[in-house]
Order: structure tokens, then C-alpha cells, then sequence
């Protein structure tokens, strides 16, 4: 067994009564303790859950993740089609920039935290507060100097449920023809 295979397991310590180890030696023989209580255990779960059973609900969570992840895309460029193009092309440098607006338009404002879910990279990876707090102050000075105004405002109260969270303002100069 290599060093991956090995790394997967976990040890555990299971307690018995002498009487119960007695008979599993009885039983287990040149397999050994270990073997025979490892099979036991796979043995009453699959009773419990059968593994085709198991490979079914894996799939089934798989499915439900793409299905969330191509709903958010779908919505996310339902957003991007209303806003101006001078928006979407000189005040956004980049498909982040654009995602955060349209997630900002989709929920309405949103915490940094929120954003840094919602703004999560293809390889799982999140962006940190400070690179989402840097492209939202990039994106308040190219919209003040493209479209006359700033467009992202932060409250640090309780505002519609939210504390401490980023929202739009100026909408009217960011959607529209």
C-alpha cells in the first residue's frame, strides 16, 4: 500500500469486552482482528445504506451543485444584458468586475463576505476582502470619472437585514441603452 492509500485512513480505538474479543480472534484467525472488524463495519453499512444508494445521492448532490452554478450564470447574465455598455466595457475591467455588479443588482447589496462567496474562481478558490474592497473603490473612481458618479456606497448599520454591507447607488446611470 503507497503513501496516498495510507493517508486516506483514519485510525480509531474501539473498546470491547474481553468475551467479545475472544470470539472475534476465534473467528478472524490469520486475518486478524482488524480485517474482520473493518469487514463487519462495511458489512452493516451497506446493509444500512447499499452503495449503489450511496453513488445515487452523490450524484444527486453533483447534480444540484451544477444546476445552483448554471442558475447563478443565467441570472448573473440576465443582470449584464440591462446595464449600459459604457458599464459593462470601460467602467468593468473584467468578467469580476461585472459579476460583482450583477451580484450587488441580484441580491440587492450585499456584506464583502458575500461577495467573496459569490465571486468564488472556477478552482474553488475565494477572492480576499482586500482584493474585493480594491475593485470596488476601482470601480467607484473609473465610474466617476466614465459616467459622472460614484456607483457603490457602503453602510455600516443594519440596512434591509444587512450589516455592514456594499450597495448600489446611481442606478439610473448604470442600466439603460
Amino acid at each position: 500500500m503507497g503513501k496516498a492509500a495510507k493517508s486516506r485512513e483514519v485510525s480509531i480505538r474501539v473498546r470491547f469486552e474481553q468475551d467479545i474479543l475472544d470470539r472475534i480472534d476465534l473467528i478472524a484467525e490469520s486475518d486478524g482482528r482488524q480485517k474482520f472488524i473493518k469487514d463487519a463495519v462495511l458489512w452493516k453499512l451497506d446493509q444500512e445504506i447499499p452503495p449503489v444508494v450511496k453513488e445515487l445521492v452523490d450524484d444527486v448532490g453533483q447534480l444540484k451543485m451544477r444546476v445552483d452554478h448554471l442558475e447563478s450564470l443565467e441570472s448573473t447574465s440576465t443582470y449584464l444584458a440591462g446595464m449600459r455598455e459604457s458599464v459593462k466595457n470601460q467602467v468593468c475591467r473584467d468578467d469580476i468586475d461585472r459579476k460583482l455588479l450583477a451580484h450587488l443588482f441580484q441580491h440587492e447589496g450585499a456584506t464583502t463576505p458575500e461577495l467573496a462567496e459569490s465571486l468564488r474562481s472556477k478552482d474553488g478558490r475565494r477572492l480576499t476582502r482586500r482584493a474585493i474592497l480594491d475593485r470596488i473603490d476601482k470601480l467607484n473612481v473609473r465610474a466617476k470619472k466614465i459616467i459622472g458618479a460614484r456607483i457603490l456606497k457602503h453602510e455600516r448599520g443594519l440596512v434591509k437585514g444587512k450589516r455592514g454591507a456594499w450597495w448600489l447607488m446611481n442606478q439610473e446611470k448604470i442600466l439603460g441603452a
